[in-house]
């Protein structure tokens, strides 16, 4: 993440009993997500949602992400978020799929 940050756009969740419970790296020339994290005990209660629509509110546009296409989770937990395949990549065993958000 450290080469990452140079270029990108970092955003940070914090619950104030917590601390960080999630961030989100952002590159802001094209809107692509280069990394997305929540917490485990803070998943499933909004906290992607809330970094990608930030993201997606600074950036004035549709945000972009690839996702490993066995990850079924994290492509079940975009598709509820509305996001869509714009693009596949790779090998059956490795293979990526490019989404856009809503």
């Amino acid at each position: 993440m450290f080469n990452t940050l140079p270029t990108a756009m970092a955003l940070v969740a914090e619950e104030p009993q917590a601390g960080v419970i999630g961030f989100m790296t952002l590159r802001p020339d094209t809107g692509y997500v280069d990394h997305l994290f929540v917490a485990n005990d803070w998943r499933l209660c909004g906290v992607a949602r809330g970094l990608l629509h930030v993201g997606r509110d600074r950036m004035g546009q549709a945000l972009i992400l690839d996702v490993d296409a066995q990850n079924t989770a994290a492509r079940d937990a975009y598709e509820k978020l509305g996001w869509k395949v714009f693009a596949r990549a790779g090998e059956a065993s490795a293979e990526q799929i490019r989404l856009i958000g809503p």
